[in-house]
């Protein structure tokens, strides 16, 4: 079994997988929309995380050809960081809160952008996904074919850290969601740990 418990509030939305991966089983899409939408609601210091993040993503960040799409970016902190090392972006989400002007309101599994139209694709948002396989498509598709799609995922349930209240797709290791997009047909690069604002691991996927 899974080393972590659910939380009592979503009890009702329980997870399912025994092998290195694991999700949330929503009785339909809008329950899963509504789960995810909800989380900017309840979350503490959330523009003391930003500052942070924007700073510590800005110093690691790859080169880029091109605009960046940013996904799951919530109120901006990586579309800021994007654009303070002179690259374009634009980022979507679930609920990116009340007249921000960096983020679209939609679903990274229907991405509202055409073909090629991005030089890189970043997300640190993997965790809360409905279907890995639909979002690797979609970041594929809207990628350049020289693009590189940037995966920062936070340590897995082996590694010390269980999903909150909000996640809906875990791994037991950050290697096993490694291999679980490379199978989708991407190329992935070497893992580069970082600790801040958490602890986890950025990965570059080229087009296989």
């Amino acid at each position: 079994m899974w080393p972590f418990r659910r939380r009592k509030r979503f009890k009702d939305l329980p997870w399912s997988g025994e092998g290195a991966l694991s999700r949330r089983s929503y009785p339909d899409y809008a329950s899963y929309v509504a789960h995810q939408a909800a989380k900017l609601a309840v979350t503490k210091n959330i523009e003391g995380h930003e500052r942070e993040f924007r700073e510590v993503l800005r110093a690691r960040l790859p080169a880029v050809r091109g605009r960046a799409l940013c996904l799951g970016a919530r109120l901006g902190a990586e579309v800021r960081a994007f654009r303070d090392a002179g690259i374009p972006a634009v980022g979507i989400d679930l609920n990116p809160g009340p007249r921000n002007p960096d983020v679209l309101r939609g679903d990274f599994h229907r991405l509202p952008f055409r073909a090629g139209a991005f030089g890189a694709v970043y997300t640190n948002s993997l965790d809360h996904v409905l279907d890995l396989d639909r979002i690797c498509g979609e970041a594929s598709r809207v990628l350049t074919a020289e693009g590189t799609f940037v995966v920062e995922a936070v340590e897995g349930a082996d590694e010390g850290r269980g999903p909150g209240s909000y996640e809906s797709f875990f791994w037991r290791r950050v290697d096993d969601l490694v291999d679980a997009i490379a199978s989708l047909g991407w190329r992935a690069g070497p893992r580069v740990a970082f600790t801040r604002p958490w602890a986890g691991r950025q990965v570059l996927f080229s087009k296989a």
